[in-house]
C-alpha cells in the first residue's frame, strides 16, 4: 500500500513488528494504514528493538476512528496481569502459559512431596 504524504501518525509502535501487527488490526477494521520506513530496519540485530520506534500512519479522515482503536489496544496492553509460578515462585507475563524459569504450566499447583 502506498502511503500518501498527508497521512497522519496515529501511533508510535515500540518496534517494526508491533507496527505491522497494528497495521493489520486497522486494515481488518477497514482503515487504510501503513508504516513509513525510517531507514533503521538495517539496524535489526545490531540495535535493540526498543530503539526502532515505528510510526503507524492512517488517512486523515480515518484518524479519529484509528486513534480510538489504538487507545483500546493500549488499555488492553496495560491490563495484562503477571502470574507467579506455584512451583518456583517466578513472576511470568500473562502471555506465558508455561513458567519460563522451570517449565511448569500456569494452572499447575505445587504438589507436596510427602
Amino acid at each position: 500500500m502506498q502511503i500518501q504524504p498527508d497521512w497522519k501518525q496515529v501511533y508510535s509502535a515500540a518496534n517494526p513488528m508491533e507496527a505491522e501487527l497494528l497495521v493489520g488490526l486497522l486494515q481488518h477494521q477497514g482503515i487504510q494504514a501503513g508504516v513509513r520506513s525510517q531507514g533503521m530496519v538495517g539496524g535489526i540485530g545490531e540495535l535493540p528493538l526498543d530503539a526502532l520506534h515505528t510510526p503507524v500512519l492512517v488517512e486523515p479522515d480515518e484518524f479519529q476512528r484509528a486513534r480510538e482503536l489504538m487507545l483500546n489496544y493500549e488499555s488492553k496492553q496495560n491490563q495484562i496481569d503477571e502470574w507467579r509460578c506455584a512451583h518456583c515462585g517466578e513472576e511470568n507475563g500473562a502471555n506465558f502459559e508455561v513458567c519460563w524459569q522451570c517449565g511448569h504450566s500456569k494452572g499447575e499447583r505445587e504438589v507436596d512431596s510427602e
